[in-house]
C-alpha cells in the first residue's frame, strides 16, 4: 500500500448447480429471447430487485427470502449482507425497473403451480430474474425454502460473472504478461491497477488513493504434494510472505492474518482445479491498521507447488463489499498455464 503499507519494490462461497428436475429458463443469445438489440441493465453494484405484494414481503415468505439475500457476507470487518435489497409491488413493476441488473419476480395467483425459473436477458443485458410462482403464501414460502442456495448461488455467480466478463476484455497485458512469466498464471487484472512489485516467488499489484488500497498478490513455493494444501500450511505461507514484502509505515510493522478471527475456509473447484478459498481479517503487526483478505490457493502437480493468488482492501471506515468482490472476480480467473 503505497499510502498506508510500503511494499519492497526494486471472506459464502458457493457452488451454482441448476438441477435438470428444476424449469430453467435462460436466453442466452445476443439479443434475447427475439433477438432485438437490448438496452444497458440499470441498479446499483449488488442489488435485487423484488417483486412481492405487500401482504407477503411483510410476513413468512417476504422474511424468508430477506435473510437469503440479507445473509451476512463472510469475512468482512463491519457486518454487510449479500445485497442490498429494494422492494416493489408488481403495479410499479414498469419502466426503467424492468432493466434492473437482478430481479426476483414473485406472482401468487389461484390455481398457479408451485413454480420456480432461472432466466437471463429478459428485459436488458446482461440481466437476470428469478421467477417464481405459486397459488398461495405458503406455497411461496414452501418454493422459496427448497431453493435457497440456489437463489443465492445464482445471484452470487451472476455478480461474479458479469465482473469476470468485464475484466477480461479490459485486460492490462504487461501485468498479464509478468504474473504468466514469473508464476506459470493466467489472471483477467483490468487496467488501472499498478505493478508494485514483480519477482519469481512473489507479485504485487494496486489501486491506490487516498482512501483506499486494494491489491492483488501471487505467490508460490514448493510443496511435497497435494497433501500440503492445508489451511494451517496456507496461513503460515502467507504470514511468511506479507512479512517479508508487505511493510507497514512504523518500523518493525509487517501484515499478519489476525490471529483473533480464525479465517473460514472452502472447498471448491474451479476451472477444474481444486481449490482452498480462505476468507479472513489481515493486520499490521506493531502498527494499528486492518481489513479483508481473500485468496485461493492451488496445488500445481505439473511443478510440485502451491499457487495462491490473494486480494486485500485497506478501506477503513467505509463499506468494504463491493470492492472485495472486485477482487474475487480476478481470483476467480486464475489458470493455471
Amino acid at each position: 500500500m503505497k499510502a498506508c503499507l510500503f511494499r519492497w519494490t526494486g471472506f459464502f462461497v458457493f457452488s451454482f448447480f441448476l438441477m435438470a428436475t428444476q424449469s430453467c429458463d435462460t436466453l442466452q443469445n445476443q439479443g434475447g429471447a427475439s433477438g432485438r438489440i437490448m438496452p444497458n441493465i440499470t441498479g446499483g453494484a449488488g442489488e435485487v430487485l423484488v417483486i412481492m405484494d405487500n401482504f407477503n414481503w411483510d410476513n413468512s415468505s417476504g422474511e424468508l427470502l430477506k435473510d437469503i439475500l440479507k445473509e451476512e457476507f463472510s469475512g468482512l470487518p463491519q457486518s454487510e449482507p449479500l445485497f442490498d435489497v429494494l422492494h416493489i409491488t408488481a403495479g410499479s413493476f414498469e419502466g426503467i425497473y424492468q432493466f434492473h441488473r437482478s430481479i426476483v419476480l414473485t406472482t401468487i395467483e389461484s390455481g398457479k403451480e408451485p413454480r420456480i425459473r432461472f432466466r437471463e436477458n429478459v428485459w436488458a443485458k446482461p440481466q437476470i430474474m428469478i421467477q417464481m410462482e405459486a397459488s398461495t403464501g405458503a406455497e411461496l414460502r414452501q418454493l422459496i425454502s427448497e431453493n435457497e442456495q440456489h437463489i443465492q448461488s445464482f445471484l452470487v455467480q451472476y455478480d461474479r460473472n458479469r465482473l469476470m466478463t468485464i475484466y477480461k476484455d479490459s485486460k492490462d497485458p504487461v501485468i498479464q504478461k509478468e504474473i504468466a512469466a514469473n508464476h506459470q498464471v493466467q489472471l483477467a487484472i483490468p487496467r488501472g491497477y499498478t505493478l508494485d512489485f514483480s519477482k519469481e516467488e512473489y507479485t504485487s499489484v494496486s489501486i491506490e488513493a487516498p482512501d483506499l488500497s486494494q491489491v492483488i498478490q501471487v505467490y508460490d513455493y514448493p510443496a511435497n504434494g497435494p497433501e500440503d494444501l492445508t489451511s494451517a500450511n496456507i496461513i503460515e505461507q502467507r504470514n511468511n510472505f506479507t512479512k517479508t514484502y508487505v511493510l507497514g509505515p512504523r518500523d518493525g510493522s509487517y501484515m499478519t492474518i489476525s490471529p483473533l478471527f480464525e479465517p473460514i475456509t472452502y472447498d471448491l473447484k474451479n476451472h477444474d482445479m481444486d481449490v482452498i478459498e480462505m476468507r479472513g481479517l489481515w493486520e499490521l503487526e506493531n502498527g494499528f491498521m486492518g481489513g479483508p483478505f481473500v485468496s485461493h490457493s492451488v496445488y500445481d502437480a505439473k511443478r510440485n507447488r502451491i499457487v495462491t493468488v490473494d486480494g486485500y482492501i485497506y478501506h477503513p471506515n467505509l463499506k468494504k463489499r463491493v470492492k472485495i468482490k472486485q477482487l474475487e472476480a480476478i481470483i476467480y480467473s486464475m489458470e493455471i498455464i
